[in-house]
């Protein structure tokens, strides 16, 4: 078994290391994908982008075996059972796994844009809750939910096999 990962701020990419760490699992990027056997198990990470994990369509052609989604969320957006019926990977495990984001002003390009806008429009609510104010705090200023405890469920699920 190995781990394969798709990042793109690094915090999939932390993830991926650390459990490559625990299980001494070996670990690769997505774009190096033409190194592994199709025979090969992979765990793969993607971050995710409105419910889609990134990175896991250059692997359908490998024995994908349980799929780890990172999203700046404390859960899946939209929700687990959507997230998984968005990437047809129903009959294998999910687990997500919070992770973080760059501050706004350090983002490039089409990201800071939407995200710019996103803000905007949280920030113009009448009924901002509590959830909507860490949002924006988080998109504004970055943060980093990356943590080891987060991955047990994924660990769990491989001792278990």
């Amino acid at each position: 078994m190995i781990i394969v990962y798709e990042s793109k701020t690094g915090f999939t990419k932390k993830y991926a290391d650390m459990l490559a760490e625990k299980t001494k699992l070996n670990v690769y990027r997505a774009n190096e994908i033409t190194r592994i056997s199709q025979d090969e198990d992979i765990i793969f990470l993607g971050w995710m982008k409105v419910g889609k994990i990134q990175g896991l369509n250059k692997l359908r052609k490998y024995r994908v075996v349980a799929v780890c989604g990172s999203g700046t969320a404390e859960t899946a957006e939209p929700d687990s059972e959507t997230v998984i019926a968005r990437n047809k990977i129903e009959n294998k495990p999910f687990f997500y796994l919070r992770g973080g984001c760059l501050p706004l002003r350090d983002l490039k390009g089409m990201d800071k844009i939407m995200l710019s806008m996103f803000v905007k429009i949280l920030k113009s609510r009448k009924d901002k809750d509590e959830k909507t104010e860490e949002a924006i705090l988080n998109i504004e200023n970055g943060f980093d939910g990356v943590k080891e405890e987060n991955l047990e469920p994924v660990l769990n699920w491989i001792n278990a096999r």
